[in-house]
């Protein structure tokens, strides 16, 4: 099993460059690329100084570039812009958006879509409460999978705690009204350790939905910082041998992600390292 990483795992101070050439001395071989609208552009050299690039305004053949030096490859692209979902008046700007980018994702040779959920600023509501939302957000993501369907485009939210889209029945019904096989979620496993959700169940009811899988670990001490705490793959509560007896019992291709937010940027690079040693002995050791 090969695992990618999110390129901000190793921090946020580093150029463009810099981020992707510390990646590659980690010993991975593809990322989910992060980017912002805001930000420098890749140059004719494949260079940032922003590490998390202007892709739209930047030459897919520029951003190629900068993975062939690299010697890397973009496993998803990651959606920058609003997702909004709040009324309906929001669907058609968030459809436009995600399509600029599916189409650029494809331009990079790229078949992997991601995007954020967007926040509602509580945790555990009822789905039902949520309802409208969802539906709206289904409603992009189907309409943007459909149209890039002919080019393999798989489109997945970012399950994430406090979003509108957070557990299972969050999930369930934002995929039960997505009748496009190529629209589907992020199964981030963190975010399922904090919202207390059985992600693994997904793996089972819908195993073809799941084309990206964000594998991170969050504690649930009493003690930790905030309620929202990644760490180091293997040392905080997520239960990692159910979801990959899920895998195991579903065989897919799909995109495998570490990332572990909360550890200072000076135990990132060790720590991203055992994280991968960790996850790669599990995943041969579970049956």
């Amino acid at each position: 099993m090969k695992f990618g990483v999110v390129t901000h795992a190793v921090g946020h101070h580093m150029s463009f460059e810099k981020t992707l050439g510390a990646i590659k001395e980690l010993g991975f071989d593809f990322i989910l690329l992060l980017t912002s609208r805001g930000a420098e552009h890749v140059s004719a050299e494949g260079r940032s100084e922003s590490p998390f690039p202007n892709v739209l305004d930047s030459d897919p053949e520029h951003v190629r570039k900068a993975m062939r030096n690299a010697g890397l490859e973009i496993g998803a692209l990651h959606f920058s812009g609003d997702i909004d979902i709040n009324t309906d008046a929001g669907i058609e700007p968030t459809i436009a958006g995600l399509k600029e980018y599916a189409a650029y994702a494809l331009a990079l040779e790229c078949k992997y879509l991601t995007h954020p959920a967007p926040s509602c600023g509580m945790s555990k509501i009822p789905t039902a409460e949520k309802r409208n939302e969802i539906k709206r957000l289904a409603i992009c993501m189907n309409a943007v999978a459909e149209t890039f369907v002919e080019g393999g485009l798989k489109i997945g939210v970012d399950i994430h705690y406090t979003a509108w889209v957070e557990g299972l029945d969050d999930c369930r019904l934002l995929l039960d009204s997505m009748p496009c096989e190529n629209a589907g979620i992020i199964l981030n496993i963190g975010h399922m350790t904090t919202a207390e959700g059985y992600g693994w169940l997904l793996v089972d009811e819908y195993p073809s939905r799941i084309p990206v899988v964000g594998w991170k670990d969050h504690t649930l001490a009493k003690d930790r910082p905030q309620p929202m705490w990644s760490i180091e793959l293997g040392t905080g509560h997520s239960p990692f041998e159910l979801y990959i007896k899920a895998f195991k019992r579903n065989p897919a291709r799909r995109v495998h992600l570490i990332n572990c937010e909360n550890v200072p940027d000076e135990e990132r690079i060790v720590a991203l390292q055992r994280s991968r040693e960790y996850l790669t002995n599990l995943w041969d050791a579970v049956e």
